[in-house]
């Protein structure tokens, strides 16, 4: 109980006091989606955590299913589910932002090349481009998730 305790008490003083802004729970603007981003051996990587709409939707065709990658231009990996897929991978700091890495958008199976800069502490700039250099892409500012 009392190792319990402390390793507890460390996982949320190593997160409270974390200097990286970028790890964390990140909501998109419709309030649809929570995507988790982490640092794993200098590369950030982010994942859906959360679904509002955890099933299709009445009319779909697979209305009342559990929502999976159905998009993906590689047929194997259809039936993988939304929730937990990863979306963003390969981010590494450079400076104030990341960059050189990827985001994938399962609406629509595409992977774009992929950056993000924090604009405050509760802001993130996620981007997603389809040239290298991000010049042509879209981008969206997603709100630190409040539980």
């Amino acid at each position: 109980m009392k190792k319990t305790f402390i390793v507890l008490f460390i996982i949320l003083f190593n997160q409270v006091f974390s200097e990286d802004n970028y790890i964390g729970y990140w909501q998109t603007p419709d309030k649809k989606v929570i995507i988790e981003i982490k640092k794993i051996n200098k590369e950030y990587k982010g994942y859906v955590r959360w679904l509002k709409d955890l099933t299709y939707p009445k009319g779909d065709y697979m209305e009342g299913k559990e929502q999976i990658d159905r998009k993906n231009p590689n047929f194997n990996l259809r039936a993988r589910k939304i929730i937990n897929l990863q979306v963003i991978g390969g981010l590494k700091k450079e400076k104030n932002k990341l960059i050189g890495g990827w985001i994938y958008d399962s609406w629509n199976g595409r992977k774009y090349y992929g950056s993000a800069k924090i604009l405050n502490k509760n802001t993130l700039n996620l981007k997603g481009s389809i040239d290298r250099w991000g010049i042509i892409g879209y981008s969206m500012k997603v709100k630190r998730a409040k539980f």
